[in-house]
């Protein structure tokens, strides 16, 4: 059934192309005097300019198309105690962003009066975060209880580059290490430890996969790399909220 529909556009489109070129062959009328017949050379009257020739529609200037892009609040420097915008304009599907105040101080970011962020969330300076700091959007973002609204202190990471340091574990029954969990406390993924929410954890993609002969003798380390705030609820119960792509693992402490 597929085929038949897309037999009949390429169709329809191979006809409409022929009608086009065949009224665009048509020779341009010249012009000739009304009263003149076209083979008689001697009536031709001279021809007269234009006063408004075919319109040309100008291009942008050239300095308009080199003008570099403004630099983002996340990398432009900022005076002590001024409040900043980060994480206002960020989009996430399912919650809203609750305004906070973040202020730079020297060259650490403030959030809330709270909580101290250093780095600048680049490749080369990443956000340098706390669990205290991720754990805090249970405050405002519990969506069995209709509450869905990330603090702009968390919401300033997504798309950010982030290190964060913590327990580590790997699937048991998986073949390659390229995935872990990041998490607050240890948890051995059945029956030592404290199982993770999605408010003290995070779901990491490592760029290189870990060695497999030692994946069960990690214990903890720290994981770099970049950020993502991605709800995933089922039956409105918050089931994972943190993943981190293109991630480096470090064991050394």
């Amino acid at each position: 059934m597929r085929a038949f529909w897309i037999t009949l556009l390429l169709l329809g489109a191979v006809a409409a192309a022929a009608i086009l070129l065949s009224g665009g062959d048509e020779p341009a009328p010249s012009r000739v005097s009304a009263e003149q017949h076209p083979n008689e050379p001697s009536a031709v009257e001279p021809v007269t300019p234009l006063t408004n020739p075919v319109l040309v529609v100008p291009l942008p200037s050239t300095p308009s198309l080199q003008q570099p892009a403004t630099p983002s609040a996340a990398l432009a420097p900022a005076p002590d105690g001024e409040t900043l915008p980060l994480g206002l304009d960020q989009k996430i599907q399912g919650a809203t962003i609750r305004p906070g105040r973040i202020v730079a101080k020297g060259n650490t970011l403030l959030a809330d009066g709270k909580f101290t962020i250093h780095g600048k969330g680049t490749k080369e300076s990443p956000y340098e975060v706390s669990w205290d700091l991720l754990m805090s959007a249970s405050d405002t973002f519990v969506p069995r209880l209709g509450e869905s609204q990330i603090p702009q202190r968390v919401a300033m990471l997504n798309g950010a580059y982030v290190r964060i340091s913590g327990f580590i574990a790997f699937p048991l029954v998986a073949t390659e290490a390229g995935e872990c969990l990041v998490m607050l406390n240890q948890w051995d993924g059945c029956c030592i430890g404290v199982p993770p929410s999605p408010y003290d954890a995070v779901e990491v993609k490592l760029s290189i996969p870990a060695d497999s002969s030692r994946r069960h003798l990690v214990r903890v380390g720290s994981v770099e790399g970049v950020f993502h705030i991605d709800p995933y609820v089922v039956e409105r119960w918050l089931v994972g909220l943190y993943t981190m792509d293109f991630a480096t693992l470090s064991t050394e402490m």
